[in-house]
C-alpha cells in the first residue's frame, strides 16, 4: 500500500495543528529484473528489481541504490553503513539485525517488513513511509527526519534521542518503550501512537499529543518537574484517583 503520498494533508487544520508530512512516491518506472550479485559496497545500482533474494551477511557499506524495488529479501546482519537509498521501495524485508548508521533515505517506502534490531542512528531520512512493519528495537539516535510517516507499525523499543524531526507523524502505531533525550521536534504528531513507557518525557517539547495521552503522561510530567501533587482537603487526587500525595509508578519513567 502506497497510501500516504497525498492523504497526509487530509483534514482541516488550525494554526495550532502540526503540519503533516509531505511524501513523494518513489519513481520506479524503469525497473529491470536483476540479481543479488549486482550489489557491492561502494557501487551505484539503478532501476533494479530484486525478489526473493538473500543478502544476509552482505557488506554493502556506501552503496547507492537509485530507483530500486526489493521484495521478500532476507537481510540478516547486512551492513548498509553510509548507504544511500533514493526512490526505493522495500517490501516484506526480513532481518534479525540490520546495520545502517549514517545512511541516507530519500523517497523510500518500507512496507510489510520485520526487523529484529535496526541500527539507523546518525542517519538522514526525508520523505519516508514506514508501514505495516514489526520492529523489535529501532535506534534512530542522532538521526534527522523530515517528512516521515510511520503507519500501522509496532515497535518494542524506539530510541529517538538527539533527533532533529520535522513533519513526522505516527498513525495507528504502538511503541513499548520510547526513549528521548534532547533533540529538536517540530510538527511531530504523536496522537496516533500508543506508548507504554516514556524515558525522557521532558524532551517531548514540540510534539503534539492527545488529551488522553496527556492524562496518561501527567504523573511522569509531574515527577519530571518535581511537582508534589496533593489535595488540600483530603479529596481524591485528580491524577491518581487516590487520596493524598500522588503515587507515581517508577517503572514508567527513566
Amino acid at each position: 500500500m502506497t497510501a500516504g503520498r497525498t492523504d497526509t494533508a487530509a483534514g482541516s487544520s488550525t494554526a495550532a495543528s502540526p503540519r503533516p508530512p509531505v511524501l513523494t512516491a518513489p519513481d520506479l518506472s524503469r525497473l529491470r529484473d536483476g540479481a543479488a550479485d549486482e550489489l557491492a559496497a561502494g557501487e551505484m545500482v539503478e532501476d533494479l528489481r530484486l525478489a526473493e533474494a538473500d543478502l544476509s551477511g552482505a557488506g554493502l557499506s556506501a552503496i547507492s541504490l537509485l530507483s530500486c524495488r526489493f521484495s521478500e529479501v532476507f537481510a540478516d546482519d547486512t551492513d548498509l553503513t553510509a548507504a544511500r537509498l533514493v526512490d526505493c521501495r522495500l517490501e516484506r524485508l526480513s532481518s534479525t539485525y540490520l546495520h545502517s548508521p549514517r545512511s541516507t533515505w530519500r523517497a523510500v517506502e518500507l512496507t510489510g517488513s520485520r526487523i529484529g534490531a535496526w541500527e539507523i542512528y546518525d542517519a538522514d531520512l526525508e520523505s519516508v513511509l514506514i508501514e505495516d512493519c514489526r520492529l523489535g528495537f529501532a535506534n534512530l539516535a542522532g538521526t534527522t527526519l523530515r517528512d516521515v510517516l510511520i503507519r500501522s507499525t509496532r515497535i518494542d523499543e524506539l530510541d529517538l534521542s538527539g533527533i532533529e524531526a520535522e513533519r513526522v507523524r505516527f498513525e495507528d502505531c504502538r511503541v513499548g518503550t520510547l526513549r528521548l533525550r534532547d533533540g529538536s521536534l517540530s510538527d511531530v504528531d504523536l496522537r496516533g501512537l500508543e506508548i507504554r513507557v516514556v524515558s525522557g518525557v521532558g524532551s517531548l517539547a514540540g510534539a503534539t499529543i492527545s488529551g488522553e495521552q496527556l492524562t496518561g503522561l501527567a504523573p511522569l510530567l509531574a515527577q519530571h518537574l518535581g511537582l508534589r501533587v496533593e489535595d488540600q482537603d483530603d479529596g481524591q487526587n485528580p491524577i491518581t484517583g487516590s487520596k493524598g500525595v500522588a503515587e507515581h509508578d517508577a517503572t514508567d519513567i527513566r
